[in-house]
């Protein structure tokens, strides 16, 4: 008898199981973002030069906020290929924070940087080929 009851229990308390997120405060963090992708397709045997600078910031009582934003350049040519950028974020302020919760700012930055060397973009390949000096 005795168990027949535990399992009663275990199997009421488990069906209570997916309700239980409901009762807890959700805790909504702020969010920082900043997607870049740099490209050089070039003649030059030179590797690109390719910076990419993010700084970003909040304040304490950031909630539930968002700022960020994408980036993407392409350079092609014969030469050498620079590229540089600078990118400043802040967020703050956002819902009013009732839950008592400090939630940090999640910060994400992926940067994809591509150099890519075109002997069809390079004159000493090109004149190589066709014979002209």
């Amino acid at each position: 008898m005795k168990f027949r009851f535990v399992s009663l229990s275990l199997l009421s308390f488990s069906a209570l199981l997916p309700l239980t997120p409901s009762f807890t405060p959700a805790a909504k963090a702020c969010l920082v973002y900043d997607v870049n992708t740099q490209v050089a397709i070039h003649g030059s045997q030179t590797p690109a030069q390719q910076e990419n600078d993010v700084t970003t910031g909040s304040d304490d009582k950031c909630f539930n906020n968002v700022a960020g934003g994408t980036n993407t350049q392409v350079g092609i040519g014969s030469g050498e290929v620079q590229q540089n950028r600078d990118a400043q974020y802040f967020v703050g302020g956002g819902e009013q924070n009732n839950t008592g919760l400090t939630t940090p700012t999640v910060t994400v930055t992926p940067s994809t940087q591509v150099g890519i060397y075109s002997p069809a973009h390079d004159p000493n390949f090109i004149n190589g080929v066709t014979g002209q000096q």
